[in-house]
């Protein structure tokens, strides 16, 4: 769902977009508490998500969409093959939505964390992703609830369909750092 912003003189801000003179925006229209997009193409949803999370698109930079999408003969060892109008679709609409062309705090977070021309392709290879989640899956910490893989993300993150990532239900234990006398 997006919706269309129109400028009518000056610059106007408007949902966090900038309208110049007479020009036509679309922006992400985002839910009341997301701090990311949350996905709507009906064939990435049908596609992708027939198989995992269909993850919003601002978690990873527009060249990494290019990157995982290029490769459906081997994604990650599956073969994702779409038809090609099918897989351009889903691409030009993970590319438009990418975390580089983003303006939320998450999305920004995610290209301040990658070098210049970084290009990872999978979401848990974002160094601020993986930073923020590195105690999840350390048996040493005890983290509750324990998902397999981080990208199980609906496990901690208990509004994640609404774009919400920073609700979560998960604690560590840090006993077994205590100083023992």
């Amino acid at each position: 769902m997006r919706t269309r912003i129109h400028g009518i003189a000056g610059l106007t801000l408007a949902a966090g977009a900038v309208c110049l003179g007479g020009a036509t925006l679309s922006v992400p229209t985002y839910a009341a508490s997301a701090r990311v997009l949350v996905p709507t193409d009906s064939a990435y949803l049908k596609e992708c998500g027939a198989c995992h999370m269909a993850f919003s698109p601002e978690l990873l930079p527009a060249s990494s969409w290019r990157a995982v999408m290029g490769r459906l003969d081997d994604h990650f060892g599956e073969s994702a093959k779409v038809d090609a109008s099918v897989q351009r679709g889903i691409t030009d609409y993970l590319v438009a939505n990418a975390a580089d062309r983003a303006t939320n705090e998450q999305s920004r977070a995610i290209m301040g964390s990658l070098s210049t021309n970084e290009s990872p392709l999978r979401i848990t290879q974002v160094p601020y992703i993986a930073g923020l989640h590195a105690a999840v899956l350390d048996p040493i910490w005890n983290g509750t609830p324990r998902p397999k893989t981080l990208t199980e993300c609906g496990v901690c993150h208990i509004k994640v369909q609404s774009g919400d990532y920073k609700s979560k239900d998960f604690s560590v234990n840090d006993e077994a750092f205590r100083w023992k006398k």
